[in-house]
This record gives C-alpha cells, structure tokens and sequence, in this order.
C-alpha cells in the first residue's frame, strides 16, 4: 500500500485519471506528492494529441511545468503505433493501426510495468478509470497497488496535500463518470485463478 513515505513514482494507466484530474483542478496538487509521476507515450497522446479534446492543452502545459517530476516512458508499443501513423499505409496495416489503437495505452503501461518488475507491495502505484487496466494486471508476476481516481483523491486529502481533493473531484462526477473509490493489491504469492477483481466496499459507491 502507498504511504507518504513512499518515493516510488505512480503511474497513471490511461486518460481517465488525467482529464478527470484536469477538470477538478487537481494536476498540481501532484507535485505534493513528492513522486515522479510516470506517463507512458500512448497516454500522453490519447489525452494530447488532439488539442481540440477537452483539457489536452490544460494537461501538456502541466507536464512542462512539471518537469523532471514527469517521467515520460517510452515504449514498444508506442513507436509501433507512430511508425505506422507516420508511414503509407496499406488496407491490412490501416486495419493493424486501428486494432492497436484501442487498447495502446493500458497495454502500454502493463509494458513498462513488466520491465520495470516491481519488487514490493507499494512500489508500483497505477492509478486508473478503464476497467480494463484491472483485468491487465491481474495475471500480474509482481506485487502492484491498483487505485481508482476517487481512492487517489482520497490519499490526496488524508495525507493533507490538498483537504479538497474528495470535493473537487466529485464536482465533476457529473460530466465525467466516475469509479467507485477502490484500492486492490495484486499479490504475484496467489494463484492468478485465486484472485479476486477490485471491488469497492461494501456499500461505497463513491
């Protein structure tokens, strides 16, 4: 589990957790954090590469700001996806590039994941939206933190960085869906048939 005293970075798994955070005005209370936050290529892209989508300039003026804070990783299936974008396609690699594009982000960061390896609980902190990052990593041979935004926003305000954080963000759950507050631990010691899907709990759907 992530504790203040923690300094391993946390690694934001897809757009959600970015735009979310944009749009409660939260992306500086990062730095707070006192972490490097890592952003894999695809999500960078997915949430800046077309200016006109809401807060993609609002998100590439806080990775300048941030600066060294952001670890910005590089990543197989990223190069794959600008090399195809940036070639003359044929019928068969239009079709590969849109298959790609579906899912690049999440398996983008489970790359960087798999080669980091983390090597204790609490040392690989992924912060998501899509349900499907859960199902990514919970076949996972390394310990890894799963986190919802709502439970990010939650060790936000518990750890005093910013005692709004919970309000903030649920002022914008109606314009953006938003994943009941939810931590899981993926522990490699269990047998990947044995685990159990995050949950929230019992009765907190916020």
């Amino acid at each position: 589990m992530m504790t203040p005293a923690d300094r391993q970075p946390i690694v934001v798994a897809d757009a959600g957790p970015l735009i979310r955070l944009a749009a409660a005005g939260l992306l500086d209370t990062l730095r707070g954090l006192n972490r490097r936050i890592v952003l894999v290529d695809r999500v960078v892209d997915e949430v800046c590469g077309d200016v006109s989508k809401p807060f993609a300039s609002d998100v590439a003026d806080w990775i300048v700001r941030m600066g060294d804070a952001i670890w910005p990783a590089r990543t197989a299936i990223g190069i794959g996806v600008e090399t195809l974008r940036a070639k003359h396609r044929t019928a068969d690699e239009d079709l590969v590039l849109k298959q790609a594009l579906r899912n690049a982000g999440e398996l983008a960061v489970r790359e960087f994941i798999d080669g980091w390896m983390p090597a204790h609980p609490g040392a690989a902190v992924v912060v998501y939206e899509d349900r499907k990052v859960a199902s990514l990593f919970m076949e996972a041979d390394y310990p890894v933190t799963l986190m919802t935004t709502r439970a990010f926003a939650r060790v936000i305000a518990e750890w005093g960085i910013n005692v709004d954080a919970v309000e903030a963000l649920e002022a914008v759950a109606a314009r953006y869906d938003l994943k009941p507050a939810i931590v899981a631990e993926v522990d490699p010691s269990i047998p990947t048939d044995l685990r159990q899907q995050p949950q929230s709990s019992q009765g907190d759907t916020r």
